[in-house]
């Protein structure tokens, strides 16, 4: 039987030998690059404070943990709840100055940002706080809860100003209008949506039962809703999957976003308001384009329910929180435009990179050591570049190169490679990589290869490092272990101090030997060493220079 698929494999691949595969499902415009795991409880909301610079989230542990935004380092975790009450909320205030968390046993807390300390607790609803709100000056706090209620709160005194009624379920979402006139909340079960002055005054009700026929029961819960930066637009998401667009002119809907195929728990528009976020309990997050109403991109990684998404203050990350106790952060790129010629399949800059460069990537195992990633570097005498530290004193290392599966695609299963060596090796995919240069001090092995692909190409590099600046993006491209293989992160360059350059990004063990790219694809250096604080360190291409010069091999670079 064994025998047999190797055989069926075999034919596949040889048809596909002679030609570089596409991918067709890769990140459009978010690129995932970083992870944040120290969460102990799952988590239930996530914010950003107004400057940017921390990223709460309040967990089903009862506590509240805060990160620095920018390299997603955990800095401080809040806890004065004794009784571990999960939290069901958060919410900075407008001035930053307060942050307030809500929780499962209707308290609600205020913590003093400065100090991280508790100011104060409020008591007056009978069951969880789901959702909170400032009003634009920070002088009204809201709150709505599961005991189908509002409250209205001086967050100053804590004084109680107003308990709203008219929801017949939990209220589950409220949001402050841009104008700060208003907010609307929603609840579980209902399709209504409501608006509310500050002063506890009912002002309207959008999306009734008629306009929302052939919906069942129990589906058409409004179960989150925003505020397009303008005020114009309020979207909803509901129980069923779908997400709405109400113009608050008319108070009609004016497009149905179809694709989550279970309830969608928070959503959030980008500042500019062109980009819409939502969070899924399909484990999913998407983004949409508002004007188009078109899916622009699904964003997977996630192994539980997302609860929540945010974008920062400045457009460039969101975040997304999920019961899986983990915060994904994704690099967001410019949207591509929707009003290109339709016949010519549209690509982002990130496709374009990785597409180009993945043929130059390889895995290396060394049985001694542990698992790296290489960069082929001179194809026509085989000539790749990789860290010493991995090499080691071993002469030759396996080196596995990406192979495509019968549909195209690209395979990524480490155990495939390991388990069909001698099929990978007929077909090129597979071959010895012996150390033919070394330079301990840079961190630099370069290996000869027995053989290369038809369908690998050699990295695009130059002698020298090319111009970049602080706040750069890159791409980093590699192996990272306990992974799939041949995966992306997105980082931002920090500057070349001494030896190496600086890059915060989210790598791991296995990445070294990987690729640093620029936007436009060009080598900067390869990926040396990383902490779990998203500080990476690579060795720029002038190292690579330098010892191609130093030792005695035929190359072909000189000769460009």
């Amino acid at each position: 039987m064994d025998t047999m698929k190797h055989t069926y494999f075999l034919i596949l691949m040889l048809l596909l030998v002679t030609t570089c595969f596409l991918l067709n499902s890769f990140a459009q415009d978010y690129i995932h690059y970083a992870t944040l795991t120290e969460h102990t409880g799952t988590v239930r909301s996530i914010a950003y404070s107004p400057d940017g610079d921390i990223l709460a989230s309040g967990t089903g542990d009862g506590k509240i943990y805060l990160w620095d935004a920018h390299i997603g380092k955990l800095q401080h975790i809040l806890t004065g709840n004794e009784a571990d009450i999960e939290i069901g909320s958060i919410v900075y205030s407008s001035d930053g100055r307060t942050l307030v968390s809500g929780s499962y046993d209707g308290t609600i807390s205020l913590w003093d940002v400065q100090t991280n300390q508790l100011l104060k607790t409020f008591i007056g609803h009978k069951s969880s706080v789901r959702s909170l709100a400032f009003s634009r000056d920070s002088h009204v706090l809201v709150s709505g809860s599961y005991d189908e209620t509002i409250s209205l709160w001086n967050p100053h005194t804590g004084k109680l100003l107003h308990t709203l009624t008219g929801h017949t379920e939990p209220v589950m979402s409220i949001a402050c209008s841009p104008d700060g006139l208003t907010f609307a909340s929603s609840a579980v079960d209902e399709s209504k949506i409501r608006l509310w002055t500050w002063t506890g005054q009912l002002v309207r009700t959008i999306g009734t039962n008629e306009m929302l026929r052939g919906i069942g029961p129990g589906q058409n819960g409004v179960m989150s809703i925003a505020y397009s930066p303008d005020g114009s637009i309020l979207a909803s998401g509901s129980y069923d999957g779908t997400i709405r667009l109400w113009d608050l002119r008319t108070g009609r809907i004016l497009s149905t976003l179809t694709g989550h195929t279970f309830s969608v728990r928070s959503i959030a528009y980008s500042p500019d308001g062109r980009l819409l976020a939502s969070a899924g309990w399909d484990r999913t997050v998407r983004i949409w384009d508002v004007f188009s109403s078109a899916p622009l991109q699904t964003l997977t990684g996630h192994t539980f329910w997302v609860s929540s998404v945010a974008y920062s203050p400045d457009g460039r990350t969101l975040a997304s929180g999920s019961y899986d106790k983990t915060i994904r952060l994704w690099r967001v790129r410019s949207p591509r435009s929707r009003y290109t010629d339709p016949s010519i399949p549209q690509k982002s800059s990130a496709d374009q990179v990785y597409n180009n460069a993945i043929c130059s990537v390889m895995w290396i195992v060394n049985s001694n050591i542990s698992e790296g990633s290489g960069v082929l570097i001179d194809k026509q005498f085989k000539l790749a570049i990789t860290n010493a530290h991995f090499t080691g004193t071993q002469d030759t290392v396996d080196i596995y190169f990406p192979a495509p599966d019968e549909k195209g695609g690209l395979i990524k299963n480490r155990n495939f490679y390991l388990t069909n060596s001698n099929v990978l090796k007929q077909l090129g995919y597979y071959t010895k990589g012996r150390v033919v240069a070394k330079n301990e001090k840079t961190d630099l092995a370069i290996i000869k290869l027995d053989g290369v692909p038809e369908t690998a190409r050699e990295i695009d590099w130059n002698f020298t490092t090319p111009t970049i600046n602080a706040g750069d993006l890159v791409y980093i491209l590699g192996n990272p272990s306990g992974q799939d293989l041949w995966r992306w992160t997105l980082g931002e360059y920090l500057n070349d101090h001494g030896d190496f350059l600086h890059i915060q990004s989210d790598v791991f063990g296995g990445n070294s030997g990987g690729p640093v790219l620029n936007k436009q694809g060009m080598l900067l250096g390869i990926i040396a060493r990383s902490d779990r604080h998203m500080n990476a360190a690579a060795i720029p291409v002038r190292y690579m220079h330098r010892l191609l010069s130093e030792s005695p091999l035929e190359h072909s670079r000189f000769r460009r």
